[in-house]
């Protein structure tokens, strides 16, 4: 894509303004917001047909030759007809901001339903051989992806995947432009894509899908853990050469076609059952994909093995006593948490049930601060459905940050156990089993967030400061991820409070503006405070 898609953000139009551009259209929510548009639900009213329209950055339609591939392309792929892609309806210019109508999938993408959670094989291998077939029929009309991921696979009502977002999506025989970059994400781009002199081809999207199988199968992408896929989660070893095949650098070395790709998996789909490590398998934990972020030189760390001595009985039973204690607090941990649906990983938080709202962490503001009602507007009411708005929208990102959270704590309390039989002292090793003891309630307590620093007397153990440090700069990648996300949406949220100030201005409620001008202030220059209400 060209420079100018790499560096620009959407700044959502509010929903009247959306409705006012397209009026045969009944204009529901903001679905999503991103660095490549704005994508709202809606219904076709002559057809009465659910869409999706996303917008596109008012930039782009000023760059003649993004226009010109947008139009090309948006004409290719309204000729794919197959189940496993998302429609194209429509596309055009409206208010000076290029649109496309698509398809409207009521579920979640494949990155909010298993993001860090290995997935059984039986339903990893029917979601990619899918996938491969709808993408066959892509390549087949001369259309490359470019940027197959999770986040771009949505899952409808019957779990079935839909290929979406072709938003990097470009006609085979389209030459390159001259100063034009190529942007995928990082950890799934074939190394063709981003390296001179640029030649690739339909096998760039193959390479992508062997990174998305070994990333349901392990919980984990390649490049965070080398090894086979069998190795990590039990799987079918012959899983192993057919993932190296499709990921080899070499794009000559990979399967020839997204056809060929399936018809391998399914041989293997067919093959009579070998025992196979399952997702909730001890053996076979998935893992939060963070950001890449290589871990600092010096802070790797591997399981010791525990020292043969011998210890008086009174030692000893106080060790066993106080380390059962520590592992009864990770194993009641793990037992309450929710198993959402067969093949994924059971660690995962259990979700508050309906009508309930979770305790807040630290919270700086409380939406209690806002006054309830201000002359003949009720401003509280009137924020908090606005708030509510933004919370929908970012639904499936809290949730997925909260379960990140709680993966990462869990990796963290299970490395510094293995620490502990480093100490040789038995006494000193009992004390330092109860500090860990205290510290996971702590943290339990602040909604698995980590403490900045360890205690002194764990700091002291050997390899626990820098195993805590490496978990600590994962928590904060998690962090500027939901910030970053909360960010985007501020700007609709201002936004939408402008227009309902220039309503106001029409009936004079000077309590209520000035109200809701404060608002916007204290959105724009305190970072924390609309996460606070976002994340409460």
């Amino acid at each position: 894509m060209s420079e100018i898609e790499h560096q620009v953000t959407i700044r959502a139009p509010i929903i009247e303004e959306v409705e006012a551009l397209f009026p045969a259209y009944d204009i529901h929510s903001l679905i999503a917001c991103g660095g490549m548009g704005a994508v709202y639900h809606a219904t076709q009213l002559s057809l009465d047909r659910a869409v999706a329209i996303k917008i596109l950055p008012r930039e782009f339609s000023s760059d003649e030759a993004f226009r010109t591939g947008f139009e090309l392309e948006a004409k290719a792929m309204a000729k794919l007809n197959h189940p496993n892609l998302i429609g194209v309806y429509d596309f055009g210019e409206a208010g000076g901001m290029l649109f496309i109508i698509m398809e409207y999938v009521a579920g979640k993408s494949l990155f909010h339903s298993a993001n860090g959670f290995a997935v059984e094989q039986a339903q990893a291998l029917e979601i990619i051989i899918e996938v491969c077939d709808g993408l066959a029929h892509a390549h087949e009309f001369g259309i490359l992806h470019r940027d197959i991921k999770p986040g771009n696979i949505l899952l409808d009502a019957q779990a079935r995947p839909k290929i979406g977002d072709f938003g990097l999506a470009r006609a085979l025989e389209r030459e390159i432009q001259e100063g034009e970059q190529i942007f995928g994400t990082p950890g799934y781009t074939a190394p063709e894509v981003t390296h001179p002199p640029f030649t690739f081809d339909h096998r760039a999207d193959i390479f992508s899908v062997g990174v998305m199988l070994h990333e349901l199968l392990t919980g984990k992408l390649p490049d965070r853990d080398p090894r086979p896929a069998s190795q990590i989660c039990g799987c079918n070893p012959r899983l192993d050469v057919l993932i190296r095949k499709a990921t080899h650098p070499d794009q000559n070395a990979r399967y020839g076609s997204a056809t060929e790709l399936a018809t391998e998996l399914e041989k293997i789909s067919s093959s009579p059952a070998r025992s196979i490590l399952t997702a909730g398998s001890p053996a076979a934990p998935g893992r939060p994909y963070i950001s890449p972020r290589p871990a600092p030189v010096g802070r790797s760390y591997s399981p010791p093995r525990p020292t043969k001595k011998s210890a008086s009985g009174r030692g000893f039973l106080v060790v066993l006593v106080v380390i059962a204690a520590a592992i009864a607090y990770f194993a009641m941990n793990r037992n309450t948490i929710a198993q959402t649906r067969p093949g994924v990983d059971s660690a995962q938080e259990t979700s508050p049930e309906p009508g309930t709202q979770p305790t807040p962490v630290s919270p700086v503001h409380s939406v209690s601060e806002t006054p309830a009602s201000l002359g003949g507007f009720d401003t509280g009411s009137y924020l908090e459905r606005a708030r509510s708005s933004i919370r929908r929208v970012l639904a499936p990102s809290t949730e997925a940050h909260r379960k990140a959270l709680s993966s990462n704590t869990r990796d963290l309390e299970a490395a510094l156990v293995d620490s502990l039989t480093r100490i040789e002292d038995l006494d000193a090793r009992a004390t330092a089993a109860a500090a860990l003891s205290q510290l996971h309630s702590a943290w339990k307590a602040d909604r698995n967030r980590i403490s900045e620093e360890l205690p002194g007397f764990l700091s002291s153990v050997s390899g626990a400061s820098d195993v805590h440090s490496v978990h600590l700069e994962n928590q904060q990648a998690l962090e500027d991820r939901i910030n970053e996300e909360i960010s985007i949406q501020s700007s609709s949220y201002i936004l939408e409070i402008e227009n309902q100030i220039g309503k106001l201005n029409e009936v004079e409620d000077q309590a209520a503006i000035e109200a809701l001008k404060n608002e916007i202030d204290l959105t724009r220059n305190d970072p924390g405070y609309l996460r606070a209400h976002i994340l409460r």
